[in-house]
């Protein structure tokens, strides 16, 4: 009898579907479409252990599954091949990532064809092949042309040992999620997407994808929606300021924001001189400085101000001045005629932009320059030098209007008047605040905070920003705080009240500031009690307990006697008429972070022109290619190794044509794996990043299958980046994964998490050498418990699978040799079996119970054994029919075994393209039933009797079983019911 030998049938099969194509998918509509994908894999050097074999082996027999129902199947693979591993192997061997990626994919693809896996090997895509990255590139710059891209200076975590920024979703518990390595803070220009403007669709269209409620769960947290007001709490101050507001190049005194800017600082009692300076359409500077000195007072308190051309004037009258001033404030000042691009000023014929900045700096206690973000590159540029030449703060907003020439900006009073502006959710406890906190962060303490306390804030900064934000947030942890010395007004009750800042407060979430409640708050009254501060209770609730209660105001001036409910809607329109706050949603969530300053990954496609500024690459020129190194050490001084590379970084500025540089960060990885799943649609198109047209054929994805370890990284992401091309009219759906999977662990046999280091992981080429093959190995990965817990490996255990592959095959030769092969009679238990079968596993695929559509296999093979014990082959006809439908039932689990005994059976197509065999009802209905015997409702037996029997010979034999007569002797029976086909209870 042939002998089953997995070495010799697997590669067998594995050859023989490569050459005759049976997996290659095409964009067919006269079947019903399945897009099955497993996460983007990483393709490590190291051999996959079986952990990793498990999802690949889900997504197969989904695959393989829906192929034989008539489904049209996309089963693509590819790698995700930019990343640290491959650059940190270069750093310690010289071995370049290009060559270590096009070894590990060779190794990977090796091991899931070893595998069986029916993928798709014509759509095989690379992110770090440039003609991927191109694309990636492309998507780059269409959300840098949306306004979704952009560039900052900022405090990010550092890891010391990679070398490189973490977004926040990257820092666990204070380390670097790659390395282990406890992570820091340092300030550097990032990039930077905007996925909070997709905050609100984010969280939405949760509601219209099949994801686990902890998924779901996860995103929603992180991205933190929360509804409520921003209200401003004025800093204390004893002295009055005079203001000098110096108006712009054609401005007069009643234009612009200046009559509002005015009116709001002389409603808090301040001194405000707004000169109409001479000759404003063709202005000099020698009449608007000499104006200004003779019309205006100044002294040491005085702030000076000067928008556009003002802010020329403004450093010309003060390099004249004798006193020194309180501040120096410069809003979008005019630019000098050498960052002034094409179109000439009017002014520059009769100003001199030669400053004296070492005078202007000493003349000002402190010197602001606010910049809108709207304004051409070029006067950023300028500002940038500005700041630098005067060191000095440069703050870059949002105006509202460009060039801040609306009626209303109040950026500028905010800038102006320090306030500290809090969010908050429930504005109804206003009077109970009795203390303000900021986080260390906050870069109004420095300014806030006293002589007194200087060194204590300073030493309480540097040791919160050397922790994480999870670390920082725990609610376990004991609070720590540090008072600053500074003082804000109450604006409920003008009450005077201390500024502290504290750890548990994080910048990067709403204001960076938290207004303390102690008496309707638990972590404010910790730290109430703690640093001995006032409690005041201002709402009475059921539970004086519950921290979080609604309740009846009290203590609260005129809100008193109403519900917390109506305080907080009245209390908010009191204050917004009043200017002192606003209706504010917030979230938690932070913009992703996408650079890195490292070498393998998507080079960013921006250049920087002196003269431009940042310059988009233009389309025609993409992919930036990133040039192959000697050196693949970073600087560690935040600059990227492509800094080093000079014919990469000097280049030609795409507008004006001079000498500029390329930008040498980065693209974090994860921006490739944000769309991957849409390039399988199309993947050799060199003319679009997809085909739209088949983009629409295959996507969404239908079964997005692997770990949950990503639910706010590439999951978010990806979704980002899909509803962005869906708003730019790419894609014609909203959410890129309509199921997503997400399997259980394999641990080791110990119970622990497989690892190299701990030297317990099992590879299935091992087992495969050893003569197990891949089936028995796919089998036990399927049976081993559901497929979404997690379980231990266990070495009987793939020796069980085995043997049931066995078992199979012999029951399959053996009826192929039998004598009595040509008989053709029938046998019901036969089809019963087979019936039985059919439906089970049918049943248990749709629901993914793989589990137990195994178990069930296994019932029916130990079914037929006893069949043919009883009988041998004797009913050939239906023999066949049972064996070929329990080869068809294992094809998904088990591939090559099935494929070798379809084709000993006779067959000649693939049992792989074979259609799914359906149940034939009259099959499945039993011989006998099985009746539960109930004595006043406790079960007291259980009786066996033929499916047709009657309900009075049903009674007739409960009656007489011996046990339920012990119950029924010497006792009235009262009533008898009978529920067909299923129990009688017997009321005595």
């Amino acid at each position: 009898m042939k002998r089953y030998n997995p070495k010799e049938i697997e590669p067998k099969w594995q050859k023989a579907w490569a050459e005759s194509k049976i997996y290659q998918a095409t964009e067919d509509s006269a079947k019903p479409k399945r897009y099955v994908l497993e996460y983007f894999p990483y393709p490590s050097g190291a051999a996959m252990h079986v952990g990793h074999v498990r999802n690949y082996t889900i997504g197969d027999s989904i695959s393989r599954f829906n192929r034989m129902r008539g489904h049209n199947v996309l089963h693509p693979m590819g790698w995700d091949a930019f990343g640290l591993p491959a650059e940190n192997y270069a750093i310690k061997t010289g071995i370049s990532p290009q060559q270590t990626i096009k070894e590990s994919t060779e190794k990977f693809k090796q091991q899931l064809t070893q595998m069986g896996f029916d993928y798709d090997w014509s759509r095989e895509i690379n992110s770090s092949d440039p003609a991927y990255y191109k694309w990636t590139q492309w998507l780059f710059l269409l959300l840098y042309k949306k306004g979704l891209a952009y560039r900052k200076e900022s405090l990010q975590w550092w890891c010391p040992v990679d070398k490189t920024v973490l977004a926040n979703e990257q820092v666990e518990d204070g380390k670097c999620w790659r390395c282990g390595s406890v992570v820091e803070k340092k300030a550097l220009p990032q990039w930077f997407f905007k996925i909070t403007d997709y905050a609100d669709r984010l969280i939405k269209d949760l509601d219209d994808v099949d994801w686990s409620n902890s998924i779901k769960t996860q995103q929603k947290n992180w991205i933190g929606k929360s509804t409520g007001a921003e209200i401003d709490f004025e800093l204390e101050s004893s002295d009055k300021t005079n203001y000098v507001i110096l108006h712009g190049f054609g401005g007069r005194t009643d234009t612009n924001f200046l009559p509002w800017l005015k009116q709001s600082l002389e409603g808090k009692g301040h001194k405000v001189q707004v000169p109409q300076m001479p000759n404003t359409d063709n202005p000099k500077e020698h009449e608007q400085v000499e104006y200004v000195l003779k019309n205006c007072t100044f002294n040491e308190n005085t702030v000076l101000i000067g928008h556009s051309l003002g802010g020329v004037v403004a450093m010309k009258v003060l390099e004249k001045l004798d006193i020194k001033i309180k501040e120096l404030f410069l809003i979008a000042p005019a630019i000098e005629p050498k960052f002034g691009g094409k179109k000439k000023r009017i002014f520059w014929d009769n100003f001199d932009f030669n400053y004296d900045y070492k005078k202007i700096s000493k003349q000002s206690k402190k010197i602001l320059i606010l910049s809108d973000n709207k304004e051409a590159e070029y006067r950023g540029k300028y500002l940038d030098y500005l700041s630098k030449q005067l060191q000095c703060q440069l703050q870059k907003v949002d105006a509202t209007k460009k060039h801040f020439i609306a009626e209303i900006e109040p950026i500028i009073l905010d800038v102006l008047k320090p306030r500290l502006r809090v969010f908050t959710t429930r504005h109804d406890t206003l009077y109970g605040v009795t203390f303000m906190v900021l986080a260390p962060e906050h870069p109004l303490v420095r300014e806030i905070t006293t002589a007194e306390y200087k060194d204590k804030v300073e030493q309480y900064i540097a040791n919160s920003i050397a922790k994480s934000d999870l670390e920082r947030q725990q609610e376990e942890k004991q609070k720590t705080g540090q008072f600053t010395g500074a003082y804000v007004i109450n604006p409920a009750n003008e009450e005077k009240i201390q500024v502290w800042i504290a750890d548990y407060v994080l910048w990067g979430y709403g204001t960076g500031a938290v207004m303390g409640v102690p008496g309707h708050d638990e972590r404010d009254n910790e730290f109430a009690k703690k640093y001995d501060l006032p409690i005041k209770k201002v709402l009475k609730t059921d539970n004086d307990t519950d921290f979080h209660s609604e309740g009846l105001v009290v203590n609260s001036d005129k809100y008193d006697g109403m519900r917390s409910e109506k305080m907080r809607e009245q209390i908010l329109s009191d204050l917004v008429k009043d200017g002192g706050a606003e209706e504010k949603i917030n979230y938690k969530i932070r913009d992703w972070l996408i650079s890195r300053q490292r070498y393998w990954g998507a080079p960013i496609p921006i250049i920087h022109c002196t003269k431009d500024g940042i310059v988009p690459v233009p389309e025609a020129d993409l992919p930036v290619l990133l040039p192959e190194m000697k050196s693949y050490e970073p600087s560690g001084d935040g600059r990227s190794p492509l800094a080093n590379v000079e014919e990469f970084v000097k280049t030609k500025c795409p507008k004006c044509g001079e000498e500029a540089e390329r930008e040498t960060d980065t693209m974090d990885g994860f921006a490739c794996s944000s769309w991957y799943f849409l390039r399988f649609a199309d993947p050799h198109n060199d003319k679009n990043p997809f085909d739209t047209k088949k983009a629409k054929f295959w996507l969404p994805v239908d079964d997005y299958i692997g770990g949950a370890e990503h639910a706010v990284m590439h999951l978010l992401y990806a979704r980002f980046w899909t509803k962005v091309m869906y708003d730019e009219g790419l894609i014609e759906f909203k959410e890129p994964f309509t199921s997503l999977r997400n399997q259980g662990m394999i641990l080791a046999p110990d119970g622990h998490k497989m690892s190299k280091s701990k030297g317990n992981t099992i590879e299935p080429g091992e087992l495969i050498s050893q003569g197990y093959g891949a089936d028995s190995i796919r089998l036990m990965e399927l049976f081993i418990g559901p497929w979404n817990q997690s379980a231990s490996w266990s070495t009987e255990g793939i020796g069980g699978t085995f043997r049931f592959l066995q078992r199979i095959w012999t029951l399959t030769q053996e009826f192929i040799e039998s004598a009595d092969k040509d008989s053709h009679k029938s046998n019901e238990q036969l089809l019963k079996v087979s019936n039985q079968a059919i439906r089970k596993v049918s049943s248990d695929l749709h629901e993914m119970g793989f589990n137990t559509a195994i178990a069930a296999l296994m019932e029916a093979t130990n079914q037929l054994y006893k069949i043919k014990a009883r009988k041998g082959f004797v009913d050939k006809k239906d023999w066949n029919f049972a064996l070929t439908t329990m080869i068809q039932l294992l094809a998904p689990f088990a591939p090559h075994i099935t494929e070798e005994l379809w084709k000993d059976l006779g067959y000649e197509d693939s049992v792989h393209t074979s259609e799914w065999p359906l149940h034939d009802e009259k099959y499945l209905i039993s011989d006998t039933m099985t009746i539960v015997v109930q004595v006043n409702g406790k079960v007291r037996a259980n009786i066996n009797m033929p499916a047709d029997s009657s309900e009075e010979e049903i009674i007739k034999v409960a009656k007489a079983d011996e046990k339920v007569q012990e119950y029924l002797n010497k006792k009235e029976l009262r009533k008898t019911i009978y529920v067909p086909q299923k129990l009688i209870n017997f009321v005595v």
